[in-house]
């Protein structure tokens, strides 16, 4: 399932235009990107967690020339699923 597919089945169940469906989900995605942007946890129950994990600055070796490097630690958006949707998922 992709955007387009995710937003028809929205306006199917809904009684919603596809258009108002698609603005419906691009604004719970932008809703999402934005907690996230701002480095708040979003937790909806039964589905699960979008957080982000940092990740430390490392060092590495440049294969060409042998020099040492730092690689800067970075934020990386993760999700989390709830044991409810777990379960779900495995039968």
């Amino acid at each position: 399932m992709n955007k387009t597919d995710l937003s028809r089945h929205l306006a199917k169940e809904h009684s919603l235009s596809l258009p108002q469906a698609k603005r419906l989900l691009d604004e719970i995605l932008a809703q999402i990107t934005r907690a996230l942007e701002e480095g708040e946890t979003l937790y909806l129950p039964l589905f699960g967690t979008f957080e982000l994990r940092y990740y430390l600055p490392r060092q590495y070796r440049n294969p060409q020339t042998g020099e040492m490097m730092e690689a800067p630690g970075y934020n990386q958006p993760s999700f989390k699923p709830a044991p409810a949707l777990k379960q779900l998922i495995a039968g």
